[in-house]
């Protein structure tokens, strides 16, 4: 009984982060949209600002082409690494030419 406690508490504690989570996202998503209702300028932003062809400036160029250059990445499709080799690798000193026997100790005939 008292295991069935346990867990029932501590699924309700991941549940509970999980929609905070969902909530802090949506508070920052509202702040947005009360930023751009309270300063219409920041409305669609980007696509006046391709519209006007203005030159950029430098450190909007900067900005630009880090985010240009993210998208990039992130399109790109993600190398495989090569197969592992699970060869033994070579003892410490090169490699040997032989073994030596080990004598039978204790039998005499």
């Amino acid at each position: 009984m008292r295991g069935l406690a346990v867990a029932l508490l501590g699924l309700s504690a991941v549940a509970m982060a999980q929609g905070q989570a969902d909530v802090d996202r949506a508070v920052i998503e509202r702040d947005r949209q009360a930023a751009e209702f309270a300063n219409p300028e920041l409305r669609n932003f980007h696509q006046r600002q391709d519209a006007a062809h203005r030159p950029v400036r430098p450190d909007e160029r900067a900005a630009q082409t880090r985010e240009r250059d993210a998208e990039e990445l992130a399109e790109k499709p993600v190398p495989t690494a090569p197969a592992p080799d699970y060869s033994p690798l070579p003892l410490p000193g090169g490699p040997t030419h032989g073994v030596d026997p080990i004598p039978v100790q204790g039998r005499s005939r």
